[in-house]
């Protein structure tokens, strides 16, 4: 273990750097004081004098009750006012530091008379000398704000805000169509017949593989492991033995080292085996869409187209679209559609109602 002296300060004197093996200041001669601050100078070296490593081994010097003198763990009596020690007797504290944590220089501060020329010089700008940079980046905020406010105002503004323009009925659309089927025959095949489809034939067919195990092959591979092949040493942190000196840890970690072997292994050998199923092919007859017929006019009297069905043909999906156009008092044409044919009905060419748009230009509301 390698130890190391360290240093104190008096705060009494203000001396700096005392040597950890002194009980009192070496220049004004006050006692080293309880719960004094130890710390380890950067040049600290290693100590190889036997006496004061096994001065340093002792354990924490204790404080004597009567006069706060300083005593090393192996004296029973004070060296300073021949007081014996008492198991009341409080000892220097021990700390432990991780590497690089240990206090490298003391805090002592002694009494002094304020300096107010330094004051003066640390003190808050004068009121008269504006911090530009702040104004600067206040009114940059302010700014932000402001178009913020203003872009989400005309938001809410355009979505709310409406305006009604007298519209009248100028003319009609109307557009109907209906699918026309036909019963149509399919030849398909598949795994299995439907109950309303024909057969023509069926076989038996390979409908998928399954891997199968048929045996095993030895082969080799190189595999890689770690091992210990020992460990390391290193000082992972400090001491303050309470006495003035400090002692360095070390831990320990496994060193390890990649090695090669060889090992066998049994890798399986597989074959694809066929599974079979019977496989049908059949006709089947289905209803399918072949062609559209269609009507449209621009009145109010919506037909149906005719149909014309042929042999094994069927009417299909109906479809309708209807649309009235309104001449605005703008003498703008604004084409609306309708799903209900009830409801496009009930207008009249001539009609006026009040078409209503919000502040995007984007039609609302018809009123009647």
């Amino acid at each position: 273990m390698a130890v190391r002296e360290g240093r104190w300060d008096c705060e009494y004197c203000g001396s700096k750097g005392v040597l950890g093996r002194h009980k009192s200041c070496p220049v004004c001669t006050a006692v080293r004081p309880a719960g004094v601050k130890f710390y380890l100078p950067p040049e600290s070296e290693t100590i190889d004098d036997a006496e004061l490593l096994g001065y340093a081994q002792i354990g924490p010097d204790w404080i004597c009750e009567a006069c706060t003198n300083s005593n090393a763990a192996d004296v029973r009596i004070c060296n300073h006012c021949q007081t014996p020690r008492s198991e009341h007797s409080k000892e220097q504290q021990t700390k432990r530091y991780n590497v690089g944590e240990a206090p490298k220089s003391g805090d002592m501060t002694f009494d002094e008379e304020p300096d107010l020329a330094a004051a003066s010089l640390t003190a808050k700008p004068a009121t008269g000398t504006p911090n530009l940079s702040g104004i600067n980046q206040r009114y940059l905020f302010m700014g932000l704000g402001a178009i913020f406010f203003l872009c989400t105002a005309i938001f809410l503004f355009r979505s709310f805000s409406t305006s009604d323009i007298t519209g009248t009925v100028q003319a009609f659309e109307w557009e109907r169509q209906v699918e026309i089927e036909a019963l149509q025959t399919f030849t398909e095949e598949d795994w299995s017949l439907p109950t309303e489809a024909r057969l023509i034939s069926q076989q038996e067919a390979i409908h998928h593989f399954d891997q199968v195990i048929i045996g095993y092959e030895t082969k080799s591979r190189e595999v890689s492991e770690q091992v210990q092949v020992g460990s390391e040493t290193y000082v992972c942190g400090q001491r303050d033995l309470g006495n003035g000196f400090f002692e360095d840890e070390y831990c320990e970690d496994p060193v390890y080292e990649t090695r090669y072997r060889t090992e066998t292994y049994e890798e399986p050998i597989y074959e694809n085996v066929p599974v079979f199923q019977t496989q049908y092919i059949y006709e089947i007859d289905r209803w399918e869409a072949v062609r559209t017929v269609e009507a449209n006019g621009n009145n109010r009297s919506a037909e149906w187209p005719d149909l014309n069905l042929g042999n094994n043909e069927r009417e299909g999906e109906r479809t309708e679209q209807y649309t009235i156009i309104f001449r605005t008092s703008e003498g703008a044409d604004e084409k609306v559609p309708y799903e209900n044919y009830d409801e496009w009905r009930t207008f009249d060419e001539g009609d006026q109602v009040t078409l209503v748009y919000d502040g995007w230009g984007e039609l609302r509301e018809i009123q009647r």
